[in-house]
């Protein structure tokens, strides 16, 4: 059975969307006799397996253009017997005899629009609830993201199942590397500051003397734009000699962070999944998160879920997870890991190949 995949997004960086391509698809070409997986892209420099190309800009119109109708000139020359849109997007006409499968990560830009450009919202408004109607299949990453989808388009929940992603064996892994950051600190990973609301613990840690001895660490691709107005906050805050910015952290460096971090803070304002939060359990790293969207399913112990527009929930949280007594701060860490073990690639693999079998 042939599966194609639009995997367009994948040549971006390692992150989000590109990340959970790589990590299911490497998964699902393991031992695989059964499928046989096409990649469709508009290079080469960057592949996972099989790849057929389209050449051009991998971003703006013509990846949009792509996405919709470019593609399907692979779909017919490759003759798959399953489409898969991996990233919240399946070509605007269907073509007969195939099966469409989608997998929607969120809808962000329709719960927060002034994150993102006027194209970006146009494009993917409309583009997903094309998809939508199209699909055969549509995966959602949460339920959260399930509820998102029947609030917002018209779309039968008999056509909707969540599959959960896995995280990186790697992560479950103890090891005993010398520690990067040698100061006693606390951490957060992100690609979007505003989104991921990094400015308000960057506040909360202003106005406290006890969280201002330690080093707040800040690692995760963001853009030039985005680290001036966060180099800019960091100055007004007088925070500069306590902060670290990292940029960039590959998965053994994050591993390493995680593993030595006082805490991890992911308090941001809307999730599909939530990565990071899930990677620092495995990593034995306690975990303060939002009472919102996805991060709510993903956090067993609800007591470290704060309000991410209440600056006083986030400090008093802040303090008392720094100030935990041994005991408890055991039991929150082996709880967190045990419950992290159950999102694996593998289990995430397993359920997408057995909806290609039901498909065929």
């Amino acid at each position: 059975m042939k599966i194609g995949i639009n995997s367009r997004i994948y040549q971006q960086s390692s992150t989000g969307i590109p990340y959970y391509i790589k990590c299911l698809y490497n998964k699902l070409s393991e031992n695989q006799d059964k499928f046989s997986f096409i990649f469709f892209q508009t290079s080469l420099n960057k592949k996972i397996g099989d790849t057929k190309i389209i050449k051009g800009p991998n971003t703006g119109l013509f990846g949009a253009l792509f996405d919709l109708f470019f593609i399907n000139c692979l779909i017919k020359k490759e003759r798959v017997d399953i489409f898969h849109g991996p990233s919240n997007i399946l070509p605007f006409f269907k073509i007969k005899g195939i099966k469409y499968i989608v997998t929607i990560h969120d809808l962000s830009f329709l719960v927060f629009p002034k994150n993102h450009s006027l194209f970006f919202n146009l494009y993917y408004k409309y583009g997903i609830k094309r998809s939508l109607k199209n699909a055969d299949v549509v995966i959602a990453q949460s339920e959260n993201t399930k509820k998102d989808i029947l609030n917002f388009y018209k779309v039968s929940e008999e056509k909707i199942r969540v599959i959960y992603s896995g995280i990186n064996k790697l992560f479950l892994e103890e090891t005993k590397e010398e520690r990067i950051i040698k100061e006693k600190y606390f951490f957060s990973l992100t690609t979007h500051p505003k989104r991921k609301n990094i400015l308000s613990v960057l506040e909360v840690m202003s106005r406290d003397k006890e969280l201002i001895k330690h080093k707040y660490l800040i690692a995760g691709l963001i853009g030039e734009n985005q680290t001036a107005e966060l180099k800019d906050a960091i100055k007004k805050l007088e925070l500069t000699d306590n902060v670290i910015l990292w940029g960039y952290a590959s998965e053994d460096q994050l591993v390493n962070f995680y593993q030595n971090a006082v805490f991890f803070i992911y308090p941001s304002f809307y999730e599909g999944f939530g990565f990071p939060a899930l990677e620092a359990m495995a990593c034995k790293c306690p975990v303060i998160t939002s009472k919102n969207s996805s991060l709510i399913e993903i956090t067993p112990n609800k007591n470290w879920l704060i309000n991410p527009y209440d600056l006083k929930d986030i400090y008093n949280k802040m303090v008392e997870i720094s100030n935990l007594e041994e005991k408890e701060r055991e039991k929150l860490i082996n709880d967190n890991y045990n419950f992290s073990k159950q999102f694996s690639w593998d289990k995430a693999a397993k359920e997408y190949a057995k909806l290609f079998d039901c498909l065929k």
